[in-house]
Parts: C-alpha cells; sequence; structure tokens
C-alpha cells in the first residue's frame, strides 16, 4: 500500500436504519491518514444523515434522487406464486423456482441500477468497494465492482434466505462481513464460501450512548410516571417479528403482580402497508381490552432514543423471529440500562444469561413477565446486570475495535490483489 490514503467506496441501498448507523460508525472511526471514504447512497438520504457522514469525514453521493422507484420488495411482490410452489413441490423446487424469479427481478429492475453503480465506480475509481446491506440486496453492485476489476467485500446483516443466482453471482465478494454467528451460519448453510465469511459484529458509539441521569425524569415526566414506576421499554420498528404483542401480554401478566410496571412500544411502522397497519392497529385493540391504556403507551417515531433507553429500568428485544445482531440491545447495555431479550440469533452472541442480561424462550410472554418480575423484585440483580453489560459493551463492541478488525480485512485483500 501506498503513502496515499486507500479510497474505500461503500455502496448503500438503505438510507435509513440500523446498517447505515453501522456504517456511520464505521466510517467515522477510520484512520484518515490511512482511509478516504466515498460513501454512495441509492438515493440521497436526508440531511441530518447527510451532514452526519460529513462530519465523520465521508463524501456523499447518490445514485438516484428520492422516491426513484427503481425496483424494490413491491416489484418482486409483483412476480410471484411462490407460496404456491412451495406448498405443492416443497422446498427445494421452491428455492430453484425463487433464483428463476429473482433473475427475472433482476433484469427488470436492478438492471439499471447496476449500470448507474458501474458509471459511478469508473468516476469515483476506489481501491475497494464495501457493499453494506446483503448478497441478494448488493448484487448491482458485487456485479459492477466485478465488472470494473474492483475487489470488493460485501456486508451480510439479515438472515434471509439467498437465491442460488446471487451465492453463484457472489464468488467474486473477497469477503463476507457477517455481524453475528447466526448470520454466518445462515450464510454458509446456503452456500457462501464459508472461507471468506468473517464475524465482525456492529459497533456502537459509546460517546452517544453513555449513561447520564440528565434526562431520567424529563421522559417519565412526558407520560406522567415518577421514579417508583418500573418503566419496561421496547424499542424498533413496529412489524410483527419484532414481537410487540408478546411484549404487551407481558407486561399485562407482570402489572397483576405489580402495580409500578409501566410500558414503552417506541417505534412506528416504518413502510406503510396494509400488514403493518393491521399489526399496528392490532396492538392498540390488545392494550385496550387488556385494560392497559395508563400503562402501555405509544411514542410513535422518536429522535431521542439514547434518552428514552436511559429513561427506562429494562429494555426489552421481544423478537420473534431471531435478530440478526441486536443493535438496541448493545446500545441500551452501552447506556446502563437492563436488557431482556427472546434467545435466538444474534443475542446470543452478545448476552451470556444471568451474566450481563437475560435471555428468555421465543413467543413466551409467560417467561418474559417472569423476568420482568425478578429484575422488579431484585435490586442488586438489574444492578449486576447493568454494570456486568455496560463492561462487555466497552470491551467488545466499541468502535475502535470494530473499525481494526475491518481495516485489516480490507488491508488483507489489498495486499494479495
Amino acid at each position: 500500500m501506498s503513502s496515499t490514503p486507500t479510497h474505500i467506496l461503500y455502496i448503500a441501498e438503505f438510507s435509513t436504519g440500523g446498517s447505515v448507523e453501522s456504517l456511520l460508525c464505521l466510517v467515522s472511526g477510520l484512520d484518515k491518514s490511512m482511509f478516504r471514504a466515498t460513501v454512495l447512497f441509492y438515493s440521497m438520504p436526508d440531511e441530518n444523515v447527510s451532514d452526519r457522514f460529513k462530519r465523520a469525514g465521508a463524501a456523499v453521493h447518490s445514485l438516484y434522487p428520492r422516491a426513484t422507484g427503481h425496483g424494490g420488495p413491491k416489484d418482486l411482490g409483483k412476480l410471484g406464486m411462490q407460496a404456491k410452489v412451495r406448498r405443492i413441490f416443497g422446498p427445494r423446487i421452491e428455492r430453484f423456482y425463487e433464483s428463476l424469479k429473482y433473475g427475472l427481478y433482476f433484469f427488470r429492475f436492478r438492471m439499471p441500477m447496476y449500470k448507474a453503480i458501474r458509471k459511478q465506480i469508473e468516476a469515483i475509481e476506489p481501491d475497494l468497494v464495501h457493499l453494506n446491506n446483503g448478497v441478494d440486496t448488493d448484487m448491482p453492485g458485487i456485479l459492477a465492482a466485478r465488472m470494473c476489476g474492483v475487489p470488493a467485500v460485501c456486508h451480510i446483516r439479515t438472515l434471509a434466505r439467498l437465491t442460488h443466482v446471487s451465492v453463484a453471482a457472489s464468488q467474486s465478494v473477497r469477503a463476507f462481513i457477517c455481524i453475528s454467528n447466526a448470520v454466518r451460519e445462515t450464510a454458509v448453510d446456503q452456500g457462501v464460501n464459508p472461507e471468506r465469511c468473517v464475524v465482525v459484529p456492529n459497533a456502537v458509539d459509546l460517546d452517544r450512548f453513555k449513561p447520564t441521569d440528565n434526562c431520567k425524569s424529563n421522559v417519565r415526566a412526558e407520560f406522567a410516571w415518577g421514579k417508583s414506576h418500573n418503566v419496561f421499554s421496547l424499542v424498533g420498528r413496529v412489524v410483527s417479528w419484532k414481537g410487540q404483542d408478546y411484549f404487551i401480554r407481558a407486561i399485562a401478566e407482570a402489572y397483576k403482580s405489580d402495580d409500578s410496571v409501566r410500558a414503552l412500544v417506541v417505534g412506528d411502522g416504518g413502510e406503510q402497508t396494509d400488514t403493518n397497519d393491521s399489526y399496528f392497529a392490532g396492538l392498540r385493540t390488545l392494550v385496550s381490552e387488556l385494560g392497559l391504556e395508563e400503562i402501555v403507551r405509544f411514542t410513535g417515531h422518536r429522535t431521542d432514543i439514547p434518552e428514552v433507553m436511559r429513561s427506562s429500568d429494562v429494555v426489552v428485544c421481544a423478537s420473534s423471529l431471531p435478530e440478526p445482531f441486536g443493535r438496541v440491545i448493545i446500545e441500551s447495555m452501552a447506556l446502563g440500562t437492563t436488557v431482556i431479550a427472546t434467545d435466538a440469533g444474534g443475542a446470543r452472541d452478545i448476552i451470556d444469561n444471568d451474566v450481563n442480561g437475560l435471555l428468555v424462550p421465543v413467543k413466551d410472554s409467560h417467561a418474559m413477565a417472569q423476568a420482568m418480575l425478578r429484575l422488579c423484585e431484585d435490586r442488586k440483580l438489574k444492578e449486576r446486570l447493568r454494570m456486568t453489560a455496560a463492561e462487555s459493551v466497552k470491551r467488545l463492541y466499541g468502535i475502535e475495535k470494530h473499525v481494526e478488525k475491518l481495516a485489516g480485512i480490507y488491508r488483507s485483500i489489498l495486499k494479495s490483489t
């Protein structure tokens, strides 16, 4: 490597959410004497996100203006009889069918992205391309980097199924950055080269997510709750697999034994769909049926998530499907807030049960309620978990450690190029 900073081009289809926060942590922690960052979004993020990346030292570009309509899940959905294929022919034929469908989808909706990304790579001339979202999602960038002769790494941030087409086309990727062991196992089981799959956990900004009592009384006062209340919060998109329904049922059970229990459901439904809207409406109906209108509050989207987490006695990750990682978990732990999480996916990497948090079975409201009551009753346990959690986050999930691992991968790839 020369004395000139290595130029990394980061390509991100999404401009909001956990994947963008993770990318921001990475870019902000890069040694600017060693690396120069350009971030290419499919559509330009809002001004706040763009400014945060610029302050982190990155140049920011976009492929398309806002609301481009250049393909997406809705387009893919138009192609589909997949459920019928699965029911009639079984999972093997279903995956073959899914691959054919993805190929058609790619040529109909993703080919313009491939061409646009290739043009940008040729203009920017990076030393390495880092794709930020996943194998299927990042296929236009994977192919564009390959055609431009630029080495590429690809973050895998989900537990999604991969098509045969995308696995075959991704053979040129030099390293797959898996955010948890669960993500790595899922990718390898579907044919991704295990020798190129490296587990690098997400990082948390310890300056932004640090313990303080300044906001605790203010946030509680907003909901007319005091210091004597035990506040449990679930932070995340209000979609069915995040488990808000199990959380609410657990709160109902815990409240019967301890009337100090209170709960916040923090977040909105993300993309408005009939399914999301129906689920959100169902949660409100459930709260009403259980008589919890004054106990459970829906906050909607919040811009002060660290303050909400700090104000909570416990943050609960109630996901009914495995979380690929669980960013909310490490953020809460860094803030000094105790965590209860369902025992699946990335949470198993982060939480050592009864050491730095509590794990409960998936889809088990009773077990979740018992964990809540245990923390209400045993202040020493809650304090011990909280302290151990904060220490483990500092040791394992700081930006410096995260960047060090990825910089080592970059250097290894570029050295062998």
